[in-house]
């Protein structure tokens, strides 16, 4: 049977992306084993009773010092190394390295087996002095041109990866795209119940417009989401829901009420339940000042939430960038916001979208059955 390493060093019940992967090739005929941190209990034991086997490492801290985080991720590299060693891997196997800084960390991995490097993020060849300290020898090009395969998120992240790096083949492109048995949401545990519940019925008979996902004080840009919400009927509800950070410790402290409400990380795929009481769902994405990533991956930003909207319908609406706006084009499951994002024009393009709803959803479900995720990943192992 084939073997797939998957290789993340950061808490997977972070990633949902990669959960799905884990699904998916849990009902592939191949032996999955994630060499990483899951620390969801209850989410673990599930992929275990699929199959999936767990090779545990340190977690990291916010509050790691320096020192210390790097003494965590020489130690990770020593446990990827001994465990790869001992698993006696043939051609016929995979280790797929998820994330630019794992990619850095084990380059040398490409050398010795059939390797995956999958990317989250576009990034510069340029590699951040940490991770040049822990791999002095690390040659970007040299090793995306030695992987089996290399992963990108979205098509012209590809485009620009192949460019860069001067790649004999474009890289194929895995969409961040949810998949969840929906007998799972059936089964909510009980230290989520109570949130679920709260929120289900504060939103009930409202219209609501949800943003869920990261804070970033630059990129993600959320104010005038918030102030919108006044100029709408009150019926109208807005839900911001997602880890915090101070952009939404500033945001919750100063704009909390009845119609503006603030939701905590949910763990996956549990937040799920908050997204389908939406009826709108907000993106935005902002070029930042700085490295040529701040910009590209923006613009050609590739989320989950877009999928996780369209799993049950959700139209969309955003800031004009070109990876949403010709999705919407040529699905027709959303509006960009014409610039300036003034909340005008944010909630003109609300009652646009709910003018025209079930039009929109249609186009949102289009959108979701368009991306066959398990055919991809098949032709990624092959």
């Amino acid at each position: 049977m084939k073997k797939v390493f998957i290789v993340l060093k950061e808490d997977v019940m972070l990633y949902p992306p990669v959960l799905t992967i884990l699904n998916i090739l849990s009902s592939l005929k191949v032996q999955v084993s994630l060499i990483g941190v899951y620390t969801d209990k209850e989410g673990k034991a599930k992929y275990e009773s699929k199959g999936v086997k767990f090779i545990d490492v340190d977690s990291y801290y916010e509050n790691d010092s320096l020192l210390t985080k790097l003494k965590k991720q020489l130690k990770f590299r020593r446990i990827v190394k001994k465990t790869l060693e001992e698993s006696e891997l043939t051609n016929e196997d995979r280790v797929w390295i998820m994330g630019s800084e794992n990619i850095c960390l084990l380059s040398s991995i490409v050398d010795k087996y059939p390797t995956i490097l999958h990317f989250f993020e576009f990034v510069e060849s340029k590699i951040n002095w940490k991770y040049q300290l822990l791999n002095p020898s690390y040659n970007p090009e040299n090793t995306l041109k030695k992987a089996l395969k290399v992963v990108c998120c979205e098509y012209n992240r590809a485009q620009i990866t192949k460019g860069i790096y001067q790649l004999k083949d474009l890289p194929l492109v895995l969409p961040n795209k949810v998949i969840v048995d929906e007998s799972e949401l059936s089964k909510v545990p009980m230290d989520i119940k109570p949130m679920i519940d709260d929120i289900t019925q504060k939103t009930k008979g409202k219209k609501v417009v949800l943003y869920q996902g990261i804070f970033l004080d630059e990129e993600r840009r959320l104010e005038e989401f918030c102030e919108a919400i006044s100029h709408l009927p009150d019926d109208y509800a807005f839900i911001a829901m997602g880890k915090g950070s101070k952009m939404y410790e500033h945001l919750k402290a100063k704009y909390e009420s009845d119609r503006i409400i603030f939701i905590p990380f949910i763990r996956p795929p549990y937040h799920l339940l908050v997204t389908k009481l939406a009826t709108v769902g907000v993106l935005s994405y902002f070029p930042r000042r700085g490295p040529i990533a701040y910009t590209i991956n923006p613009i050609y930003c590739a989320p989950n939430k877009i999928f996780e909207y369209a799993k049950f319908g959700i139209p969309m609406i955003s800031n004009d960038i070109p990876a949403l706006k010709y999705v919407y084009m040529e699905y027709g499951c959303g509006e960009c916001i014409k610039y300036p994002m003034t909340t005008e024009n944010i909630t003109e393009v609300i009652k646009k979208v709910m003018d025209n709803l079930p039009t929109y959803r249609e186009g949102a479900l289009k959108y979701f059955d368009s991306v066959n995720v398990k055919s991809i990943i098949s032709e990624i192992i092959e």
